[in-house]
């Protein structure tokens, strides 16, 4: 049930769940993006869009600012099926570093 609650939750972050360029949807250039990052290739298949961060204040609700790419934000998760449900099989729920603060948390990477 938890599992479902924070899919619904991030759901509504991304705007309808679609591809239109909100934090946390699939890419190719800075240019699907709305006025963030579009981050590719390695542990970020298909593209993610994503602001800059240096906080977890500075991304929305449901999402980290983790120690990628000079902090990037990316959706939490507390079980593998959320990021499946999210991205993809090619996506993991893993534990990554914050950006700041210390401490660690868990969010949907690529494999």
């Amino acid at each position: 049930m938890k599992g479902l609650f924070l899919r619904l939750v991030t759901c509504a972050v991304l705007v309808g769940c679609g591809d239109s360029g909100s934090v946390g949807d699939s890419c190719e250039s800075e240019a699907d993006c709305q006025g963030g990052l579009c981050i590719t290739g390695g542990s970020f298949p298909d593209g993610v869009c994503t602001p800059a961060c240096d906080t977890n204040g500075d991304c929305p609700e449901g999402f980290s600012c983790i120690s990628r790419s000079g902090g990037i934000c990316l959706p939490n998760c507390a079980e593998e099926q959320d990021c499946e449900d999210l991205r993809g099989a090619t996506w993991q729920c893993r534990e990554e570093s914050l950006q700041s603060g210390g401490g660690n948390r868990l969010v949907c990477i690529g494999d």
